[in-house]
């Protein structure tokens, strides 16, 4: 996926009520953009209205509405995104940003500080044992 056809990405996924899917691409998507400010404003529009249909505050009504209102606006702010694509500055750390979005294994902004061993990504399991009991058990085990 590049780009180009990642807002149509998010648009599928407001297609499909994953609110809270897209939502977060759109965040990563525009995270060094201004428009970042519109995208954590229709977050917390979403996250109050989960809060008060929760609460009971709201009629099934009242909530579709303002759900639906997200909706617009998102698919406002993702031609405002296409527009401001066209720029080729805006487009090259669009492209960055997607990429990082299809990435395995990224940490963006991450404060994690650690020694010794540490793994980040895929899953490898050493287990070593001078005795073995229940071997039936063992998953995975090296005994070099």
């Amino acid at each position: 996926m590049n780009s180009q056809n990642f807002p149509d990405h998010i648009r599928d996924l407001i297609a499909h009520n994953d609110l809270p899917a897209a939502l977060q691409q759109l965040r990563v998507l525009l995270e060094n953009s201004p428009l970042l400010d519109e995208a954590i404003l229709q977050m917390a529009r979403f996250e109050d209205i989960r809060k008060q249909i929760r609460l009971g505050m709201l009629s099934d009504k009242e909530a579709n509405f303002t759900k639906d209102q997200i909706r617009e606006d998102l698919l406002d702010l993702l031609k405002v995104v296409e527009t401001e694509a066209k720029k080729p500055a805006v487009k090259a750390e669009m492209d960055a940003a997607v990429s990082v979005v299809n990435s395995k294994n990224v940490m963006i902004g991450s404060t994690i500080s650690a020694g010794g061993n540490v793994h980040i990504g895929d899953k490898t399991t050493i287990q070593n044992a001078e005795k073995i009991y229940n071997i039936d058990k063992i998953d995975n085990a090296n005994f070099s």
